[in-house]
């Protein structure tokens, strides 16, 4: 379950990635005329999503890297302390 959400996010991003040079490619070859208005807004776009994607990537692997049902370090020398 777990590959199958990692590969699935890696080729939509791998898509995206692949539209967005396709588009710039498009623009620079004059093929698409793109005015200062929507340069501005796909910036401000870009701007705005890269660093959320980064956060919600860091919060995945940080719920992989630490499973709720493994206790904490803390946790596991208050329970053997105790005894």
């Amino acid at each position: 379950m777990d590959s199958v959400f990692i590969v699935s996010g890696l080729a939509l991003l791998a898509g995206f990635v692949w539209l967005g040079v396709w588009i710039f490619r498009k623009v620079v070859h004059g093929e698409i005329a793109v005015s200062v208005n929507t340069a501005l807004l796909a910036l401000l776009v870009i701007v705005l999503l890269v660093p959320f994607a980064m956060n919600l990537s860091a919060h995945f692997l940080y719920q992989k890297v630490h499973h709720p049902s493994d206790p904490s370090p803390e946790v596991a020398e208050r329970t053997t302390d105790s005894r």
